[in-house]
């Protein structure tokens, strides 16, 4: 039954991807995580109330970090001087990543069993692998709204 209702939930999120609304999307995604998350790490439904949580928490916290680095023009178009800040920044910012994934775990080892923990970077690849696979699809389905988009997009930056 669990993975009946996984399978499902995993469907009706691949359908609604290529509606243009971003933060619809973002719950899609967010909903479609969550099913690959729980089928890949077979969470009961009190695990999955503790989890997510303090996951989401992560995602956002990494977002920020991600967001935070990013550097306000191409590469191409830094001085050498900044280019070297860039790359300092890197670093930092791998370590930032890790030091937010190592409190996340912290939190989780009260949550999920070891097992179940040591599988999550299991279902972060699944999980990204699948997005791709979807997205791939639904460019394939659409070529041309998708290059709408796209165009829309870069002129939007």
């Amino acid at each position: 039954m669990k993975q009946l209702f996984c399978i499902a939930l995993i469907f009706s999120s691949f359908a609604a991807f290529a509606q243009p609304d971003p933060e619809r999307r973002e719950e899609r995604i967010r909903a479609f995580r969550a099913a690959i998350f729980t089928e890949e790490l077979q969470l009961t439904s009190k695990e999955a109330e503790q989890f997510w949580p303090i996951y989401n928490e992560f995602l956002d916290n990494r977002e920020k970090l991600v967001e935070q680095y990013h550097p306000a023009k191409p590469l191409d178009n830094l001085s050498d001087a900044e280019v070297e800040v860039q790359i300092k920044n890197h670093f930092e910012r791998q370590q930032r990543e890790l030091d937010l994934e190592r409190d996340a775990y912290q939190k989780l080892r009260s949550v999920l069993p070891a097992r179940k923990l040591a599988k999550l970077p299991q279902a972060e690849r699944r999980f990204r692998e699948a997005l791709v696979k979807k997205l791939k699809e639904i460019r394939e389905k659409n070529p041309n709204k998708m290059m709408r988009r796209q165009g829309q997009n870069s002129g939007n930056k």
